[in-house]
């Protein structure tokens, strides 16, 4: 594996890397919360949101010192956090087929996302991520999936919470 580090002395550079995932995640994660009232996004919030869940995802790939998850999956996440942006802002056409995928995906990164938050929390947020921008596509049908997107809406926003939380009271990642 190798180093995004730098040998420069210069503390600016990190510190922007640093800032830009730590204002990413709150957009995320507070669009997570805001999703368990509120109706599908915009196209423009939904923009704002995936381009976010990108931000995020690459800059803490560069600054995290390692990942638990195997290099395999978190290129599989990486991929799942850039579709949906690309989605939106070029391919609106195939919204209709992503719809009925798009749960399916939600469900697979947030049971990642929560069963890697107490071994691994970059591995856990980088899924938490790539659930949330997914997350944009979901438009429930019925008053049982309605309440399963809001539960899960929720959760998501509490587990992004959380990672935040224990990499600001431990110091750093770990």
């Amino acid at each position: 594996m190798h180093d995004h580090g730098t040998s420069v002395p210069v503390l600016a550079g990190p510190m922007v890397l640093f800032l830009l995932l730590y204002f990413s995640i709150p957009v995320v994660a507070g669009y997570a919360l805001m999703r368990v009232t509120s109706p599908p996004p915009r196209r423009v919030d939904a923009l704002l949101v995936t381009g976010a869940s990108v931000t995020a995802f690459v800059m803490a790939m560069m600054l995290v010192p390692a990942f638990g998850l195997p290099q395999q999956v978190t290129v599989l996440l990486l991929a799942g956090v850039i579709v949906p942006f690309v989605l939106w802002w070029k391919a609106i056409r195939l919204l209709e087929r992503v719809i009925t995928v798009a749960p399916w995906l939600v469900a697979a990164a947030t049971v990642t996302a929560l069963a890697r938050f107490p071994v691994d929390p970059p591995g856990a947020l980088t899924a938490g991520l790539a659930a949330v921008s997914w997350l944009t596509f979901c438009v429930p049908r019925s008053r049982r999936g309605r309440v399963l997107v809001r539960m899960t809406a929720g959760t998501l926003a509490l587990t992004l919470a959380a990672i935040v939380g224990k990499v600001a009271t431990a110091g750093g990642w770990q």
